[in-house]
């Protein structure tokens, strides 16, 4: 037998699984352009933090402010090292005077549910976590009402990160079928604002784009543009956009004003991320490593897989697949619910098989698909059923971080 390992548990030992598939079968492993790409060096990554872009540094803003700093990260639905980067912000705090005590980390993540210490821990790390207070935005209550955008939407911005003399905000840069791209004025809308400016940029001006472009559209996407207007009206003085590997390890990293360092960050992760498909084969594993509370992103089947063939999502994850928004029970999931789940998916049309190989089930992850999508939680069944369905030959296709990969032909970046 012949053994692909594929990443997974991400932020919970980031390990490795292991496949195994007969020798006789033709094994083509995809892998996005950051695969082996060096990792940063504490070096590096002060020279980044030193020479911002469009803006002053954390040192020269930093001078002088006695009253508190906000550094916000996002939770652990998001790949970002933010513990590889704190420590060097949280340096150059301390060159410009400022004290551990005037120092709060704020999760940014909108209207997802809370972290509690073991997940901030997790994200910013152990040190962080016992120097400095870690807490939650809530969408509910507690904002600074700024005003509107120019489209109209409410900006109810958390209170505590309006009002803090410093606002610091360490985001991670992938692809986004809303946003074009992670971070930048995300960290703010939705990150620390009400869920009424949450729904406001995500539904009403979600209907003003075309239907076309999604993923890597920047220009002229209109809730885009929303997110960086709401995060300068907060006055976000310092964006930390990350780039990170197929193993969440920081292989990029700009700083400085929330559009100039941003796009710089964008250019430089749609480089990293970016893949060749596949040829057509006969069965399609994607992996759902490094955001696998969001599930599986089902572009590599789409795209590589033969009429007819087999799907295999490798879903391993041990808190499962997130109960992640507030906002869902505001919209369709009461309705779904009581209608009995009528529009489950069968997210890969030419697919004739679709198997998930998770470490846990969940009916609720189960109800969002069609019931003819098999579901094991044992790699050896998995393989026996792809053996007699696909006999001795058969050419298989692993996508392992389709979450962060793309097509560049189908998805050129727009800025």
């Amino acid at each position: 037998m012949q053994v692909v390992k594929v990443r997974v548990n991400e932020f919970y030992g980031d390990n490795h699984l292991s496949l195994e598939f007969p020798d006789s079968w033709e094994i083509i492993e995809v892998w996005s352009k950051s695969k082996d790409a060096p990792q940063m060096m504490d070096d590096e990554i002060r020279n980044a933090l030193d020479n911002t872009i469009g803006s002053e540094n954390i040192v020269e803003q930093a001078r002088g402010k006695r009253g508190r700093i906000v550094i916000t990260c996002d939770d652990l639905s998001r790949p970002t090292p933010a513990h590889r980067v704190l420590p060097f912000i949280v340096e150059q705090l301390h060159e410009a005077g400022v004290s551990d005590h005037q120092i709060f980390i704020l999760g940014s993540f909108g209207c997802h549910h809370p972290m509690n210490i073991d997940a901030f821990a997790r994200k910013v790390g152990e040190e962080a976590v016992a120097r400095f207070d870690c807490v939650n935005h809530n969408p509910y209550e507690n904002f600074e009402n700024l005003g509107r955008t120019s489209r109209g939407t409410p900006v109810l911005v958390n209170k505590e990160f309006a009002s803090a003399d410093l606002r610091i905000c360490i985001s991670g840069v992938k692809k986004h079928h809303w946003a074009g791209a992670g971070g930048g004025g995300k960290a703010v809308l939705p990150g620390v604002s009400s869920i009424e400016t949450i729904m406001y940029n995500h539904h009403m001006i979600e209907g003003h784009r075309p239907l076309n472009r999604r993923v890597w559209w920047i220009k002229d996407n209109p809730e885009r543009q929303d997110m960086q207007e709401v995060a300068r009206m907060a006055g976000l003085n310092i964006s930390v956009n990350c780039v990170y590997d197929e193993e969440r390890k920081l292989i990029g990293l700009s700083a400085g004003d929330v559009d100039a360092a941003w796009l710089k960050a964008v250019k430089e992760c749609y480089d990293a991320h970016s893949c060749k498909p596949s040829r057509e084969a006969d069965i399609v594993i994607l992996n759902s490593y490094p955001q696998a509370d969001q599930d599986v992103d089902w572009w590599g089947a789409n795209e590589s897989l033969r009429e007819g063939g087999t799907v295999v999502a490798v879903h391993h994850f041990p808190l499962g697949k997130a109960l992640l928004h507030y906002h869902n029970e505001r919209l369709g999931a009461p309705w779904r619910r009581m209608q009995g789940y009528p529009n489950r998916r069968w997210p890969v049309e030419k697919a004739g098989r679709i198997i998930f190989y998770t470490n846990r089930l969940s009916m609720r992850h189960i109800l969002e698909y069609s019931g003819k999508v098999e579901w094991e939680t044992d790699w050896s069944r998995v393989l026996d059923r792809l053996s007699k369905e696909h006999g001795a030959k058969a050419e298989v296709a692993i996508y392992h971080t389709p979450k962060l990969q793309f097509n560049p032909a189908k998805y050129p970046l727009s800025v």
